[in-house]
């Protein structure tokens, strides 16, 4: 399945069309037919679909997390060469929005790659090993790839045997490079060698690509959310009054200005979400009602004791300026904040534990469906535990009675009624006061003009990722040439 452009309408796009019976347990998928695999070129069957969602469940990794709590593996099933049925362990009001993380592999070729002994039980290594080297990939989508070199860059083709449509002047190639630093992104893309730049610069780098004739920065509404997460097991934070004192402390309009790649937060999700409901009460920086709360805790007297620390990653640009901008406002109120600069691999592993990551993360976390129940679960769900996305690590009692509230409104088929549920977790988790909410994520990506872009003209949806849909993109190779031309 796939988003209608611009929507959050879910639309055919491997299944031609599907259903839900039993009361939303059983699932059946209806295949496209004539859909061909990269290199192989063999014809996509229910055996294939079949294969790939027990690959992707089994492996639990990448987005198969998502599978992981609603698919039984022991119930899914080709009908017949075209039909897929699939049947859940619980019902799952949002298992529309989960199967658009179906990736469909060529099984052949995975099979005949597999290699003994692996982690997955009799499956092995599931042709992990093999598909990581980047030998060629096993899709049916648009583009194939080509060449892959570890460090370097993934060069991708046009699949010419496609059952889709391209937009009229799609790239017939296209070279993805991980380059973050800002003087050679200004470089390629003044020499018109780079057509658009990664969202990760620092604000005054956007400035100066949009003020080079031919680029403009595109502003991509996406799912996404910057939090300051509490460690709510490390003294202070384990006292209620010092987390919501910290939310008092934050200068929410300074960010805004130091960070000008958001927007102001109205609740704990992203505004652009389905289902958002708005803080039950006002958020703001103030100074003497954080000195209130401070009073209230049974730190008060003693705050001298328990320094915080709160990271930032050297390659995330203008993190640090978040650290001091609450640490200034901290010490006006005897709370000590100390920025420390840490690598990212170590702050990964450092959230594995609740009891050696810092006592403040700062974090950047995209939602992966449209609706808030998505980032709610993502977020402050149990089986985040020792990820990147959360770091609350909140007590036994009240992480049973959180996960309890998740799992009821994900598992609820109405939507009105799983909206209803969503607004009631969206006030339950403001109330524990687990992270300082500071803005609403908008992506910044300088792009050359040459290219239409529909994500540019707003027209995605807000999935991380899904704004470079390359088949739906036209290069206008005369503009290029003219731009190249004024040099």
């Amino acid at each position: 399945m796939e988003y209608r452009g611009g929507t959050v309408v879910v639309i055919p796009w491997l299944a031609e069309r599907w259903e839900a019976t039993e009361g939303g347990l059983v699932w059946t998928f209806y295949l496209r037919k004539g859909v061909k695999f990269h290199y192989s070129g063999r014809e996509m069957t229910a055996d294939d679909v079949v294969f790939s969602i027990l690959r992707e469940t089994i492996m639990a990794e990448g987005m198969g997390y998502l599978l992981v709590p609603w698919v039984d593996v022991n119930k899914v099933v080709a009908i017949d060469r075209y039909t897929v049925q699939v049947t859940l362990k619980k019902p799952c009001g949002v298992f529309e929005y989960l199967a658009s993380y179906i990736y469909v592999v060529d099984s052949e070729e995975v099979k005949k790659n597999i290699r003994c002994p692996g982690p997955y039980g009799e499956w092995c290594d599931f042709g992990k090993g093999w598909l990581m080297e980047g030998h060629r990939s096993v899709g049916t989508g648009p583009y194939m790839l080509a060449e892959y070199v570890p460090g370097s860059h993934v060069l991708i083709v046009k699949n010419k045997d496609w059952w889709g449509t391209f937009a009229p002047r799609a790239p017939e190639k296209v070279k993805i490079v991980a380059i973050i630093d800002p003087v050679p992104t200004l470089t390629l893309m003044s020499k018109r060698e780079l057509d658009i730049s990664t969202i990760w610069l620092p604000p005054e780098t956007y400035e100066e690509l949009d003020k080079i004739e031919g680029i403009d920065v595109a502003r991509l509404r996406l799912y996404g959310m910057y939090y300051l997460m509490m460690n709510t097991r490390k003294p202070p934070l384990d006292d209620i009054q010092v987390r919501k004192a910290l939310f008092y402390l934050f200068d929410y309009d300074t960010f805004l200005k130091l960070m000008p790649q958001h927007e102001k937060a109205t609740s704990i999700v992203p505004s652009n979400m389905i289902g958002v409901c708005p803080f039950p009460e006002p958020v703001e920086f103030n100074i003497e009602k954080a000195r209130e709360e401070l009073m209230k805790s049974k730190y008060w007297g003693q705050l001298d004791k328990y320094p915080m620390d709160i990271t930032w990653r050297a390659p995330v640009p203008g993190e640090d300026r978040v650290g001091y901008l609450l640490a200034t406002a901290a010490e006006q109120v005897g709370l000590k904040i100390n920025i420390e600069k840490l690598d990212w691999l170590f702050v990964v592993e450092a959230m594995t534990r609740w009891d050696t990551p810092n006592e403040i993360e700062p974090m950047w976390i995209t939602a992966d469906y449209p609706e808030a129940i998505s980032m709610i679960y993502l977020r402050w769900h149990s089986s985040s535990h020792g990820t990147v996305n959360q770091n609350e690590w909140f007590t036994e009692d009240i992480q049973k009675e959180l996960d309890a509230k998740i799992e009821d409104a994900l598992a609820t088929l109405n939507k009105e009624e799983r909206l209803r549920k969503t607004c009631e977790l969206i006030r339950y988790i403001f109330y524990l006061y687990p992270s300082i909410f500071a803005g609403d994520f908008i992506g910044f990506k300088a792009y050359q003009t040459y290219i239409e872009w529909p994500s540019a003209r707003g027209e995605m949806v807000g999935v991380f990722g899904w704004d470079v849909e390359y088949w739906k993109m036209n290069l206008n190779l005369e503009e290029k040439a003219r731009l190249l031309g004024m040099k």
